[in-house]
């Protein structure tokens, strides 16, 4: 399903004013800066998704965008009360001439998801940007990279392989639902997708992560008899032909501080990880960028 797309001369609807409450105050005292993007279409690809093409009405022609780039949205609480809370949301395919970009939403229960379902051309939405920076590799060299996720999380994986380097890259996501393997990854010739059900509050991700780190371990020469794998497993050690690996990895909280913890032990070095907790497993909810 796709709506008109909205006409950018046409007025935008009434934009309702959302209370921000304690966060919005943090906000602020650390100049957080705040926009209004402008609905211009919507479609939703599946039962699982909505994706909402907005103007940011002036925000890319000062903001340049990067890969992972995301903002944080307002939305009423469905309550009636007119208290409100954020989601952040990853910015897909932004084009910097005509200032539009789109978001994308994992269907769930939540305001956030009220509000993309129910999205029409000129609604208004504010905005803020504050915590976003790019996540490419700060490691040089990078023989492989290695994108763990899940729904929440696609948008910004797209988002690097769109941008990484051609080095090969392996990624592991996380589905609960079967039509979430239908969603499209935007891996390239020579890369490796692999989708993990979700089980054990994220334990089947890690399980395969393992699997991953293993295989790149045993990477080496065979003419030469030997592996990268050691008493103390190290992917960036001598010999030189073992591989460098930049990993970036978003799941749920508790996933990802296990993810960083195995990430490190199989030493990859601190500016080749980079990862964050999109949402708080104990809501089911995207908590922090989608």
């Amino acid at each position: 399903m796709s709506d008109q797309p909205h006409d950018a001369m046409t007025p935008p609807r009434t934009l309702l004013r959302v209370e921000r409450g304690e966060a919005g105050r943090v906000l602020r005292e650390l100049r957080a800066q705040d926009f209004v993007f402008t609905v211009l279409e919507r479609e939703q690809p599946s039962s699982r998704l909505v994706r909402i093409r907005l103007s940011g009405n002036g925000f890319l022609r000062t903001h340049a965008p990067y890969p992972t780039m995301w903002v944080r949205l307002w939305f009423a609480d469905r309550s009636g009360t007119g208290a409100g809370h954020q989601r952040a949301y990853t910015l897909v395919d932004p084009d910097v001439p005509t200032d539009t970009f789109w978001l994308e939403f994992a269907i769930h229960d939540g305001s956030a998801t009220a509000w993309a379902l129910g999205a029409q051309p000129g609604d208004q939405v504010e905005a803020s940007l504050y915590g976003s920076e790019p996540s490419l590799p700060g490691c040089d060299d990078v023989d492989h990279h290695l994108l763990v996720g899940d729904l929440a999380s696609l948008p910004a994986i797209n988002s690097l392989l769109d941008a990484l380097s051609p080095a090969p890259t392996t990624v592991v996501l996380e589905w609960t639902r079967p039509d979430d393997r239908a969603l499209p990854v935007r891996v390239r010739d020579g890369d490796a997708l692999r989708w993990v059900r979700r089980e054990r509050d994220g334990g089947a991700l890690l399980d395969a992560v393992d699997e991953v780190l293993a295989d790149l371990n045993q990477l080496g020469d065979p003419a030469l008899g030997r592996t990268c794998r050691g008493d103390r497993p190290n992917l960036l050690a001598v010999p030189a032909d073992c591989p460098r690996v930049f990993a970036w990895g978003a799941c749920d909280t508790v996933t990802t501080r296990a993810l960083t913890k195995k990430l490190r032990a199989a030493g990859l070095a601190k500016n080749c990880v980079k990862t964050l907790g999109y949402w708080l497993p104990s809501t089911q909810t995207a908590a922090l960028t989608g």
